[in-house]
């Protein structure tokens, strides 16, 4: 007797609405954030279609989501982090059938609790994942692998306008990446409030002289999590330098640390 192993491979995507040739798509984008007050309700709706050329079933559940600059992510239980929003968020429906090409809404409403200290940036992801159910006509001899895609929607509550704003850089690694001096910076939230930060770094040389001015995108960084953003030093000699590094948040929240630095 054969024995038919099932394995489900599980992507997620957390960051850029995707496409896919089959499977389920998200619409509208996987961001839903909101600026609210305690005790106020809203709703929002998640679009899906099934780009395949049959019927999928999916399934909907919610699970607090967690990331390292490291390249760690969680997704644990929802309530788990302290600045979830899980229990504040309900859905409908939480499993539905999409016929080829079939277009379905999701429909969420989020209901803040009337908490006064309630304050800074509270959140979670509504899971959207494809059931693909094993096929025993299509096993055959060895191990048959089976993939869904899962995606998560992160539902952002901006509770008040007071809260506290804060950033660490926890530290700094310089490495070689394609040929080019690649400076990596971990960046960790430590305030109330989501922050975007956009790095950038002014480098001098000995003489103090201003050598060069760089520059990364912004990257969303949630309360209690940490990113890792990377500065390419094209163009830069080999030598000492004393760097001065600035993470700008907006609205005049300017963090910034100085260091030395020696490329060879």
């Amino acid at each position: 007797m054969n024995k038919i192993v099932q394995f489900i491979v599980l992507a997620t995507f957390v960051c850029a609405a995707l496409s896919t040739s089959a499977g389920i798509v998200v619409l509208n984008g996987l961001t839903h954030e909101k600026q609210v007050l305690p005790g106020e309700t809203y709703r929002g709706t998640i679009q899906i279609q099934n780009a395949g050329s049959s019927a999928e079933s999916v399934r909907v559940y919610l699970k607090d989501y967690w990331y390292s600059f490291s390249g760690e992510s969680r997704y644990d239980d929802g309530g788990t982090l302290a600045r979830s929003n899980s229990g504040w968020i309900s859905y409908n429906p939480e499993v539905l059938t999409l016929d080829s090409a079939e277009v379905a809404t999701i429909e969420f409403e989020v209901k803040v609790p009337a908490i006064d200290t309630l304050r800074g940036t509270y959140w979670s992801v509504i899971m959207v994942e494809g059931i693909n159910e094993p096929d025993p006509a299509k096993a055959q001899q060895g191990v048959t692998v089976n993939t869904a895609i899962r995606y998560a929607i992160q539902v952002i509550s901006n509770v008040g306008t007071d809260a506290a704003s804060d950033l660490q850089f926890l530290g700094m690694e310089l490495k070689k990446q394609e040929d080019e001096n690649v400076l990596n910076i971990a960046i960790e939230n430590t305030g109330e409030c989501i922050l975007r930060p956009e790095v950038s770094l002014e480098l001098f040389d000995e003489s103090g002289n201003s050598t060069a001015v760089i520059k990364s995108d912004s990257r969303r960084v949630l309360p209690g999590t940490s990113v890792l953003s990377s500065l390419i030093l094209k163009n830069v000699r080999a030598g000492k330098y004393n760097g001065v590094l600035i993470a700008d948040c907006g609205e005049e929240r300017l963090y910034g640390t100085n260091f030395s630095l020696e490329i060879e």
